[in-house]
């Protein structure tokens, strides 16, 4: 199972640095097709398009080629093909609709692997998932890198051609890859106590929470999509800062992200799922409200860094509590998500390319502050019906 473990990491390490490619060189591709931040917040809109298009071409795949790792290596396969097609600048249209194809092979390999990971790994789901999300913020944190040097050396295009690389390793080493869905024995300890699943009342009511979970990740994917997006953007505009230290910015956030990452696995044994999210989430919309008001460049990467530790967590987090609340329903809940995942992604970028172009970087800025109160607003409605089903346990206990 070790084996299987570090090819899901390598896995999300590639998503990571998928997923961070075109915002790292966004600046340049526009400049270099003669094209607008609008336009660009459409493609990445196609992009996350392709993402959502990717679980249920997922699924029908599965029923086709019946093992997983056949799935993720043709998954992996698409994105090398794909990414070795953009790092030769075809027309600007191509490039849309190879991204759109990049972003399903991104899509198919995330909801694959984590589904996987909940179904193996039940009693440490969030430990195992922050895991996970430290190899993809590792991939997202090394892109920006890759691509600031590639950049200040002329050569941008060629981070299109280190993620086709590994994407091609992948597809090799998927196809020999072996594990079971029996579980493993643990002996370190499991994710912290939570209350236990509530139990519904009606049909309606199972749907409105699930339905919560779905807008808790649309919300938190359009904040993270955004800033992938435009991170370097915003900084240029708002901040006045040159092309090549912009797009340090992001690696900066990835950097705050693989560390907050990284301590989530402990803290998420201290505290419950609930609690977490909600620290996490006020600390995101007190840096963006920060942001948007002080306009100093120590300052905004101070306050990236700090976004990146706040965010860190959410998404994996996020996720375990849903699987949490329906059990024996991973493979729903996990596409659910990720499909929703892609979905804000789509929708919020674009809502943020045409803000900056229409209404100004501080508007822009204000969007997405906004995203994250709405995001605050449905988990504690989503703790609220904890602590009734919490309350109704207590009197039934009494009676």
């Amino acid at each position: 199972m070790r084996v299987f473990a570090f090819a899901s990491y390598a896995l999300y390490f590639l998503a990571g640095l998928v997923i961070t490619t075109i915002g790292s060189v966004m600046p340049q591709l526009l400049a270099h097709y003669n094209q607008s931040y609008t336009v660009g917040g459409q493609m990445v809109f196609v992009s996350a398009v392709g993402f959502i298009a990717g679980v249920p071409i997922s699924a029908v795949l599965m029923r086709f080629l019946r093992k997983e790792k056949y799935v993720i290596a043709l998954a992996a396969l698409l994105i090398a093909a794909a990414q070795f097609s953009i790092w030769s600048l075809p027309s600007f249209e191509w490039v849309v609709v190879l991204n759109f194809l990049n972003s399903i092979g991104a899509s198919a390999i995330e909801v694959i692997v984590a589904t996987l990971m909940m179904e193996v790994f039940v009693g440490r789901r969030a430990v195992v998932m922050s895991y996970l999300e430290v190899s993809f913020g590792v991939g997202a944190l090394c892109m920006p890198i890759i691509a600031s040097m590639l950049i200040a050396s002329d050569a941008w295009s060629y981070a299109f051609f280190v993620t086709a690389c590994l994407g091609l390793i992948m597809a090799m080493l998927w196809c020999v890859i072996h594990f079971s869905k029996e579980g493993v024995e643990v002996s370190e300890s499991l994710d912290a106590s939570i209350d236990p699943p509530p139990s519904f009342s009606s049909k309606w009511m199972k749907q409105m929470i699930l339905f919560a979970f779905v807008m808790m990740i649309f919300m938190y994917s359009g904040i993270e999509g955004s800033l992938n997006n435009f991170m370097s953007s915003i900084f240029i505009t708002h901040l006045g800062a040159t092309p090549y230290s912009a797009s340090l910015s992001i690696g900066m956030y990835w950097i705050a992200m693989v560390i907050g990452r990284a301590a989530t696995g402990w803290i998420i044994r201290k505290v419950n799922y609930a609690q977490f999210l909600l620290w996490s989430m006020m600390g995101t919309l007190a840096a963006l409200v920060i942001f948007m008001a002080w306009r100093e460049a120590m300052v905004g990467y101070i306050l990236v860094m700090l976004m990146g530790l706040t965010m860190s967590g959410v998404y994996s987090i996020t996720m375990v509590y849903a699987n949490h609340t329906f059990p024996g329903m991973a493979r729903l809940v996990t596409s659910l998500i990720t499909a929703f995942a892609g979905f804000g992604a789509a929708v919020f970028p674009a809502l943020i390319g045409y803000a900056m172009d229409h209404n100004g970087t501080v508007s822009a800025i204000g969007y997405i502050a906004v995203f994250a109160a709405i995001y605050l607003v449905i988990l504690l409605s989503v703790g609220r019906f904890y602590q009734k089903q919490a309350g109704l346990h207590v009197r039934e206990s009494s009676i």
